[in-house]
């Protein structure tokens, strides 16, 4: 198996567990928080370091001088580094064949491979709501917080990073609602669209 599937998701959509589904399915690895160990082995850059840059942008011209993501030297700065070593570690991955990414603008680093399938999973507010607060063990209004932080926080990454939209159905093969089809649906549509390329 040689398909490489990369996975973006709402907050709370269930796209991280359904990639470790498709991952047992289809007998082929699964990368998500294991990309930042990857990056940190590839270029040098602390692992802590690269999970507190892990799919965020900041605005802050204070913090990118701090931090150095505005630099006056022409060299690149701390968040173009991760950037980078992430984008590596996705390559990295894909090159040593099929395999489940989860996130980090993997879609649109690998969007010129032929043996790329880009999914994009969502389910509406209020389910997504109650699996996050069940998850985290927080209140609905908490839930629902932290849902919205985590996809501006999402969408303002992608939206750097690429020269696409986060979400926009142009960017992806197969876009599942799960409130619609359910789980189950979702991966059995997915394992035929792998099986039927093949």
């Amino acid at each position: 198996m040689n398909e490489i599937i990369t996975i973006g998701r709402q907050f709370g959509a269930g796209g991280r567990e359904l990639g470790k589904r498709l991952s047992k399915e289809l007998q082929i690895p699964y990368y998500d928080k294991e990309l930042l160990s990857e990056a940190a082995k590839l270029s040098g850059l602390s692992e802590k370091f690269l999970n507190q840059e892990d799919e965020r942008v900041t605005n802050s011209l204070l913090y990118s001088l701090v931090m150095g993501t505005c630099t006056l030297t022409g060299q690149p700065s701390l968040e173009e580094l991760g950037w980078d070593a992430q984008r590596k570690a996705i390559l990295s991955v894909a090159d040593k064949g099929g395999c489940i990414i989860v996130g980090r603008c993997a879609d649109y680093v690998l969007r010129d491979r032929p043996n790329l399938l880009r999914l994009f999973v969502m389910d509406d507010m209020d389910r997504r709501i109650r699996h996050v607060s069940q998850r985290d063990q927080i209140t609905p209004a908490q839930a629902e917080q932290k849902i919205r932080k985590m996809e501006k926080m999402r969408a303002a990454y992608y939206n750097s990073r690429t020269d696409s939209r986060w979400g926009a159905a142009e960017n992806y093969d197969l876009c599942l609602n799960i409130s619609r089809i359910g789980r189950e649906r979702a991966l059995h549509i997915i394992l035929d669209q792998v099986r039927d390329k093949k």
